[in-house]
């Protein structure tokens, strides 16, 4: 993505200050929503300048890499073009009138973004972004024009918009799915199908066994992601698989101890390092008796380095889907199976069974974690969130649950300097008695932070 560099002419300095530098498109590019992006182009002048008209434009651009060439003769390997251009005149001065005197001169703007657009992709081979762009165009043919440019973030959350609320239809946010075979019932929960890339996924797993001599052999999860490119104008197409193994952060039994006590069912906890077996290699032979497998596991998903968020854009089109298959050893049907109220073994050999799970994830860009999902505390919402680069050490210590990605960190600085900066606008243009009586506020202590009671 190009770099977003102000130019400055001698005396003269041309800006873009935007009042929200990130555009959050909210749901399915079907919903018929629309948003706004507003700012102001400021010019700074130390003495009085010429100018005749000043422009803003809104473009966003797709560029795309093709090693195996494009083309009748495939000697095109690099493919842009514009999929966006909005322009607005802010200022259109006469001939007579084309002087601008010394000081501060700012023009508003407002462009409306329609949710069908397509949000900023950053892949390796395939990119997506907007910018602004304005000019002040002066008399004259050897007069140089002013120029400043600045990019912006499309990115595509899915969270509830107004119309989704309007019209009940919120997006599902948990997958349960139930496999029975004549050996063993599986019950898989995913508690989120809408994550964000390098955060945690917790998935819980239960088997109940219908016979005996069952044993839990491999569970394999995989993320698998499937790329497509295309180009229409030259009817190329290329489509990859990336398959990503979940690596496990942790892994707790979700057995109601005290049921089963109750029950007078003995409770057989599996050792930690057999189920990371289960997991990393075959034939972990873990045995699953009258007690269920009943376990939450807690996965990391791969961050953005590796990884892309799922886009909706035919050209650049990127899904995700969770592979979970879960091997099992059962006696051989050629033998006569046992009897789960007797106490003979059976007789006769072990073969294998697959219990398979495959459905679609949405996998959210990576700036997007924590952000619009969980409710802060009344401390984390009155302390300073600016992050500095000599604070990225305690941002890792502090947010050990998810990988923190440059892009995000510097997200996040954004994000700050504004808050930062809204609130001295606020404070300076406050009346001195509002001043006065929000500092008593602050003397008070403040209310306690929010406790959820089950």
């Amino acid at each position: 993505m190009p770099i977003a560099v102000p130019f400055f002419t001698g005396s003269r300095q041309l800006s873009i200050e935007l009042a929200e530098p990130v555009v959050l498109l909210r749901g399915p590019p079907s919903d018929p929503t629309t948003h706004v992006l507003r700012g102001e182009v400021e010019l700074v002048l130390s003495r009085p300048m010429t100018a005749c008209q000043v422009l803003v434009k809104l473009v966003g651009k797709s560029n795309m890499l093709w090693p195996e060439g494009l083309g009748h003769r495939g000697s095109k390997i690099y493919h842009e073009k514009t999929i966006l251009d909005q322009n607005i005149i802010l200022d259109s001065r006469p001939e007579d009138n084309q002087m601008l005197p010394a000081g501060l001169h700012r023009w508003p703007f407002e462009f409306l973004i329609p949710n069908r657009m397509v949000e900023t992709i950053e892949d390796e081979m395939a990119q997506v972004y907007y910018f602004i762009s304005a000019t002040v165009q002066r008399p004259g043919m050897g007069t140089p024009n002013l120029r400043c440019r600045r990019n912006i973030l499309l990115l595509r959350t899915l969270a509830p918009s107004d119309d989704s609320l309007t019209s009940h239809a919120l997006p599902t946010t948990s997958i349960v799915a139930e496999r029975r075979t004549p050996a063993c019932d599986a019950t898989i929960y995913i508690e989120k199908s809408i994550v964000s890339s390098g955060t945690q996924f917790p998935i819980s797993i239960m088997l109940s066994t219908q016979m005996k001599n069952v044993s839990l052999e491999s569970m394999n999860i995989v993320l698998t992601e499937k790329r497509v490119y295309e180009v229409p104008e030259y009817n190329a197409r290329r489509a990859e698989l990336h398959d990503f193994k979940l690596q496990l952060a942790s892994v707790v039994n979700t057995a109601d101890s005290e049921q089963m006590r109750q029950a007078m069912v003995p409770s057989a906890e599996v050792p930690a390092n057999q189920i990371r077996r289960a997991l990393n290699a075959k034939n972990a032979h873990i045995p699953l008796g009258i007690t269920p497998f009943q376990y939450k596991f807690m996965f990391t998903l791969p961050n953005c380095l590796t990884m892309n968020h799922t886009t909706y854009f035919k050209e650049m089109n990127f899904l995700h889907h969770l592979k979970i298959d879960i091997e099992l050893s059962v006696p051989s049907t050629g033998t006569r199976p046992p009897s789960p109220y007797s106490s003979d073994e059976g007789t006769g050999t072990m073969e294998r069974t697959h219990i398979h799970l495959e459905t679609p994830i949405t996998i959210l860009d990576c700036r997007l974690k924590e952000d619009y999902t969980t409710l802060p505390t009344y401390q984390e919402s009155m302390s300073d969130t600016t992050i500095d680069e000599e604070d990225a050490d305690d941002v890792l210590k502090k947010r050990t649950g998810f990988f923190v990605c440059p892009c995000y960190v510097d997200y996040k600085k954004k994000s700050s300097e504004y808050t930062r900066k809204e609130r001295m606008v606020l404070r300076q243009n406050s009346p001195p008695m509002s001043r006065s009586s929000s500092t008593d506020s602050i003397s008070l202590p403040p209310p306690p932070p929010y406790v959820f009671k089950s």
